[in-house]
């Protein structure tokens, strides 16, 4: 098996700047979206050192390392974003701002047959497996909240007001719980990383159509989801990291 990787981030069309930061480095199997807050040049910091942060701890890990039952990859992987989470906080200490800048990251760690999966706040993780899209992240946020308390349906939650609203993010605390979890992955699956400009300007059915289209390419995705998210309006920064599952060696 072999994976096949493209990301790609953009401004939008409504932001004057990228505070998005994208990670890929396909030899060691290590794929990052982060999404920085903070305000002017934060969060673009924040996304960057979030992102180069928590890849470089885990690549120098992965040395060598396969994935079974005690090879301590759940460690590595949520020890490095608790690195990156300290780097940022150290980072916006420093910077003396009244808003502290922080950042939304997803992870993949990715070595077929397995993928090791991380986040904190709503950069999300999908899985499309037998023309089935599917989460694998649940948002570190408010409307998430509401959501599993029953307060307001799933189908509520892009337009309600307290949608941008994170309960957990990279550099606004530590130490820092990032989720984790394992999944299978074989061909012809993917994995899709993005953050929230994407998910809350495309609905999952448009981003799953996208996927298991003939012959498209992990190039072609992230190209054309990046065009219907401004298409649909364009309202954050875009980024997208598609990985396609083959039997190519």
């Amino acid at each position: 098996m072999a994976v096949i990787s493209a990301g790609k981030t953009h401004v939008g069309l409504v932001a004057d700047h990228n505070e998005d930061y994208v990670w890929l480095d396909a030899e060691k199997g290590v794929f990052i979206v982060a999404d920085g807050m903070g305000g002017h040049e934060s969060g673009e910091v924040a996304s960057r050192l979030a992102a180069v942060t928590a890849a470089e701890k885990i690549s120098a890990g992965l040395d060598g390392t396969a994935f079974d039952p005690i090879d301590g990859i759940e460690a590595l992987v949520t020890g490095a974003i608790e690195a990156a989470n300290q780097a940022v906080w150290a980072a916006s200490g420093e910077a003396d701002q009244i808003r502290r800048m922080g950042a939304t990251i997803a992870v993949a760690v990715v070595r077929p047959p397995q993928a090791c999966i991380s986040h904190v706040g709503d950069a999300r993780v999908y899985l499309h497996h037998q023309n089935q899209l599917s989460r694998l992240t649940e948002d570190d946020s408010w409307v998430a909240h509401l959501v599993a308390t029953g307060v307001i349906s799933e189908a509520e939650v892009k337009n309600n007001r307290l949608s941008h609203v994170i309960t957990k993010a990279v550099g606004q605390g530590t130490p820092i719980d990032a989720s984790f979890a394992r999944v299978a992955i074989n061909p012809p699956d993917w994995l899709l990383l993005c953050s929230d400009g994407l998910w809350n300007m495309v609905e999952d059915e448009a981003i799953q159509a996208v996927l298991q289209a003939p012959d498209t390419t992990p190039a072609q995705a992230v190209e054309t989801l990046v065009q219907a998210a401004n298409k649909a309006g364009g309202k954050d920064n875009i980024s997208i990291v598609a990985l396609q599952i083959t039997e190519r060696t």
